[in-house]
């Protein structure tokens, strides 16, 4: 049901009550981080695979502690990142609790399953609403005290918009195992948002390949950046390079524990994991 990918652990530190515990869950994979306190580092970090068949995440939840290193002690501060495909971004003078779930329930159709949340940007002009399902929300919830959910989505476009140098088109893909989150910025002023599930990269190269027929993209100013499982010994690889001028990829710093301890992966493999934790 769940197998675990990966698992770094800085045994030189002792542990603290006031460390913080960080974890991403999508339909597929779970990731499982502490950060430290004092030195504000990433001292474990793991990746879980998840069977998309399995529907109890109840089940799931008891494989991912009785197999992890980090799940099993208790935490002051843990933060959960959702990522999930209901997810909309709303201008936030069009937000209120009522249009969110009338939006999302538009978009990914009406269901009394989920709790709707939502993440104000660190702009202040938009904000992210989302679709949690309830038995999820409410597990979490039960274990961990003062637990708080977010977005992986809110996280990324956090990040993107403290940059202060960007092309004047900007293409951001983050590989998981089975989806992708792929967001376009146009002038410094976000146009696209979303996450697309694939199975083969043919699918990858169909959606991206409407994107950027879509909004018109221009091959001459565009840059890619990518991030996550993605091989870039592929034909994929090679497509993308026709598409865009450059094709560039986000790695965890290389001065890093955590980079060394993960050198036998390419370094962009886990950076959408490691910039939640920063």
């Amino acid at each position: 049901m769940t197998r675990k990918i990966i698992g770094y652990y800085n045994g030189a530190r002792n542990e603290s009550d006031t460390d913080q515990l960080i974890l991403e869950i999508g339909s597929q994979q779970v990731c499982c981080m502490i950060k430290a306190a004092g030195s504000q580092q990433l001292e474990g970090f793991e990746v879980f695979g998840v069977d998309k068949n399995t529907g109890d995440w109840s089940d799931i939840f008891y494989e991912l502690q009785s197999a992890s290193q980090i799940l099993g002690r208790q935490y002051r501060d843990t933060n959960c990142y959702y990522n999930f495909e209901e997810s909309l971004i709303i201008p936030v003078e069009k937000f209120n609790t009522a249009a969110a779930e009338d939006y999302l329930s538009l978009i990914f159709g009406e269901s009394n399953f989920y709790d709707i949340k939502h993440d104000t940007l660190l702009s202040g002009d938009m904000v992210n609403a989302y679709r949690i399902r309830k038995s999820v929300h409410e597990l979490l919830g039960r274990h961990f005290v003062l637990y708080k959910p977010h977005h992986s989505c809110s996280k990324l476009l956090d990040d993107l918009r403290l940059r202060e140098q960007m092309p004047a088109e900007f293409v951001k893909i983050q590989f998981y195992s089975n989806h992708f989150l792929l967001l376009f910025i146009k002038e410094k002023n976000l146009q696209l948002l979303r996450a697309f599930s694939y199975q083969s990269d043919d699918d990858i190269l169909y959606h991206v390949l409407n994107v950027t027929q879509q909004f018109d993209i221009n091959k001459n100013e565009s840059q890619l950046e990518i991030s996550g499982v993605f091989d870039t010994a592929s034909v994929l690889h090679q497509h993308f390079g026709k598409l865009f001028s450059q094709v560039l990829f986000d790695n965890i710093p290389s001065d890093t524990e955590l980079a060394s301890a993960l050198a036998a992966y390419p370094a962009h493999y886990f950076t959408p994991f490691y910039k939640l934790a920063v």
